[in-house]
């Protein structure tokens, strides 16, 4: 009873997350009722990350692709560390959807119990640090829903401030440690985070060393160095592959890289809200002596360097040059940053109420209501998001015939094939996620580590019965180009702007014109594709299936009603009312 009454706030808290884990399967009842066959459908584009789980669950440790055969043992582009946690389930012997709903349980409530511990440790009342961490559990609903990539990430996030708020408040050897433990772990979750966190933990040196807190300085060195030997083999993984591999850039490239100074919007769109945080602190602590307590002064010195790091590292390409979609990637940790910034504001206000007076009293409470609003905002947008989308009934209908053709070809087919699906079919996600096989081509792919040509010529290969145009493969050219060509032309036109604001008084200053993908691929770029599908892949098809290994052809009788494997000499070895799987010999 004792124990009951002490934990009461988090037995409540963890009971009202694991309720909250059931919302995925309340939304499908609601959207699929009788229609749902046992197949848990796409809310968002988690069916990337469960790829990576199952490579490592047959075997394929390294994680290197598992989508392509050939580079399926091969070195991985980027480490996927979570793809190891979320295996463990698989390993375990459970199924694709007991493991994958086991996983987002288990995450959901480490998710709670993180980010609840930070409230408290930032001195907010335990049934307000309840409700905040609801709230940035539905904030972040979508996120933690996918496998792998977040999931797994936000409770080290939470971590790492937990250990950063108990460091400046006592720099003792076990605060020491419990910074170095998320620090090291994060070079193997999530690339964007460890730099910040480095970042932030230059700062706190920084401000150690000029406020001469020698304790804290020590302790901040040491958990730097700790954390960095934990994270050392991470680091010299990405030196070796980037320095080994001869297409490491292109797969890059096809992540967003684009090469400039100019920072994004989301600069100011999302870490403005950081700059708006770290002002108001700064005007309560220089104008309202009441706010120079101890107490106040903690929380200051918090929340400016972990805004500053989050801050810094989303415009790190000021310095290093290197864009790669780091605004939006950054934008996951500052939107929940600044709910926790705005609780933790607000409980301290809140207890200084009666002290503050006159214009500051009405300051602080138009900037918690600022703050409150934003993180609504960011709150209902978020969450939006995962329950409603206006073209989800239809989509969900479809993937309830999934399970027919994949659990078929698991089956009957002992060995890892190459399956051969029209790209533009979302089945073509969950056939490596589900069973031993893989693609010849897959959108999803380009986040591996392949060469460009071999990426494009895939997918032309896999567009043999569509024979698409010059216009068409212009039109879908970010499916097997990447995401440089989406951002390249905006950052051009950026750059632009910003270079005729600066030289405002000129008439006519040399700043550059706008580029379009054929400015920057050449003009004659998709003519030449078309031209090499009608000349030399369509004539040679066979060779070139061979070549990419393919076995079946997965035809959608919806989708791909001109799809004729027969006429290479496939045979049918499956079929229902939506899929035909034929066999292709060599």
């Amino acid at each position: 009873m004792k124990f009951l009454t002490s934990y009461r706030h988090v037995i409540v808290l963890v009971g009202i997350t694991l309720l909250l884990t059931l919302l995925p399967m309340v939304i499908i009842g609601l959207v699929l009722g009788s229609e749902y066959r046992g197949f848990i459908p796409t809310f968002g584009d988690e069916p990337l990350y469960p790829a990576h789980v199952e490579a490592v669950v047959t075997g394929h440790l390294t994680d290197g692709n598992p989508y392509f055969i050939e580079h399926a043992d091969g070195s991985s582009l980027v480490l996927f560390g979570g793809a190891w946690l979320n295996a463990i389930p698989f390993w375990l012997g459970f199924s694709f959807n007991t493991a994958t709903y086991l996983n987002f349980i288990i995450w959901s409530a480490l998710f709670a119990l993180a980010f609840y511990w930070l409230l408290r440790e930032l001195r907010v009342t335990p049934w307000v640090s309840v409700g905040a961490t609801v709230a940035l559990y539905l904030m972040n609903y979508a996120h933690v829903w996918r496998p792998i990539n977040l999931q797994p990430v936000y409770p080290f996030f939470a971590l790492f401030y937990i250990a950063l708020a108990r460091l400046l408040r006592d720099p003792s050897r076990n605060n020491m440690l419990l910074l170095a433990l998320p620090t090291g772990a994060m070079f193997y979750l999530f690339s964007y985070l460890w730099q910040t966190f480095v970042i932030t933990l230059g700062l706190l040196t920084l401000w150690a060393l000029y406020t001469k807190r020698w304790p804290l300085f020590k302790r901040t060195l040491q958990a730097s160095a700790l954390g960095g030997v934990v994270g050392l083999p991470a680091l010299i993984y990405i030196y070796w592959v980037s320095h080994t591999s001869p297409y490491f850039w292109e797969s890059i490239a096809r992540f967003g890289l684009v090469e400039t100074h100019l920072p994004m919007g989301e600069v100011v769109y999302t870490g403005g809200w950081i700059g708006l945080v770290l002002a108001f602190v700064a005007l309560l602590y220089w104008r309202t002596p009441l706010c120079r307590d101890s107490g106040f002064v903690w929380l200051c010195t918090f929340l400016c360097l972990s805004g500053l790091g989050l801050w810094i590292m989303q415009g790190s390409n000021v310095v290093t040059g290197k864009l790669l979609e780091t605004g939006e990637h950054i934008r996951l940790f500052i939107v929940p940053w600044l709910l926790v910034a705005t609780v933790a504001l607000g409980a301290h206000l809140w207890r200084l109420r009666d002290s503050l007076s006159g214009i500051y009293r009405w300051v602080s409470v138009a900037a918690v209501v600022a703050l409150v609003a934003a993180s609504s905002y960011f709150t209902y947008y978020y969450f939006r998001m995962f329950v409603y989308d206006p073209a989800r009934p239809t989509l969900w209908r479809e993937q309830q015939w999934y399970p027919g053709p994949l659990e078929w070809i698991e089956a009957n087919v002992a060995t890892s094939s190459v399956v051969w699906i029209n790209p533009h079919d979302y089945i073509d996600l969950y056939l490596p996620a589900m069973t031993r096989h893989y693609v010849l081509f897959s959108t999803f792919s380009m986040w591996q580590l392949v060469s460009q040509d071999e990426f494009v010529e895939r997918y032309l290969v896999s567009q043999y019965f569509d024979n698409p145009s010059a216009a068409t493969l212009r039109a879908k050219s970010e499916v097997y180009l990447g995401r440089q060509y989406l951002h390249w032309p905006p950052t051009i036109a950026r750059e632009i702007a910003f270079c005729k604001l600066i030289h405002f008084w000129q008439s006519d200053p040399s700043c550059g014109t706008p580029k379009t993908k054929e400015d920057l691929l050449g003009s004659t770029y998709f003519d030449d594709l078309e031209r090499r599908l009608v000349t030399d892949i369509r004539p040679n098809i066979r060779a070139y299936l061979r070549k990419y290994q393919v076995s079946y052809i997965l035809k959608d009788t919806v989708l791909d009603p001109h799809y004729d494997p027969e006429a290479l000499g496939a045979e049918l070895v499956y079929h229902d009312a939506r899929y035909r799987l034929y066999y292709l010999p060599q």
